[in-house]
């Protein structure tokens, strides 16, 4: 006997992934438009490589980067993960959990062949940003081996690298002021500074 209790559990929790889901589509062209200037004020690589977070749909293209890194695929199916991909192709993927307004990185896996630098940079980049949308105050991301944490604005701390996603500098190299939800309030702020 299908208990009615556990189908009426299954469509809320359906509907809320895919109100989750309207969400990033949304929230997706304000990422491109702030990706102009990274954190460090330095002009960001103009490339079409758009970094979001991995729906359903991604897990089968997550789990073959996996294989192709010498991973068990079944990871990608019991994992969350943050996909970045050009042209509809998924080219790289980081493995995330959240904590208390803390937004944790984990496993990185690229497509060999798409340039892992390009990738790991973007990925790490659009992190902090998708961080950001979701009020985070905070990402930390395990040591890596190579330097894509530090060029991508994270600072060391302790074994690991965190990114201040609330307080992230300006050109000037002064702190830039954040609104509610992330997002930064520079229309006020700039009528504040006049």
């Amino acid at each position: 006997m299908i208990n009615p209790f556990d189908l009426e559990i299954a469509r809320q929790h359906q509907q809320d992934l895919l109100r989750e889901a309207r969400e990033r589509r949304i929230a997706a062209p304000l990422r491109r438009a702030r990706r102009g200037v990274d954190e460090a004020g330095r002009g960001a690589p103009k490339e079409d490589v758009e970094v979001r977070w991995g729906l359903a749909e991604d897990d089968v293209a997550v789990a073959e980067l996996l294989e192709l890194n010498g991973m068990p695929r079944w990871v990608a199916f019991e994992e969350r993960f943050i996909v970045a991909q050009k042209n509809g192709k998924a080219l790289g993927a980081v493995r995330y959990r959240m904590e208390s307004k803390r937004l944790l990185l984990g496993l990185l896996v690229v497509d060999p062949w798409a340039g892992e630098e390009r990738m790991a940079l973007a990925l790490y980049r659009g992190a902090g940003d998708l961080a950001c949308e979701i009020g985070a105050r905070e990402v930390i991301a395990a040591e890596s081996r190579a330097d894509y944490l530090d060029r991508s604005g994270y600072r060391r701390r302790g074994h690991g690298w965190r990114l201040d996603v609330l307080r992230g500098s300006g050109a000037d190299g002064r702190h830039q002021p954040s609104g509610l939800f992330g997002m930064l309030a520079w229309p006020f702020y700039q009528a504040l500074r006049r």
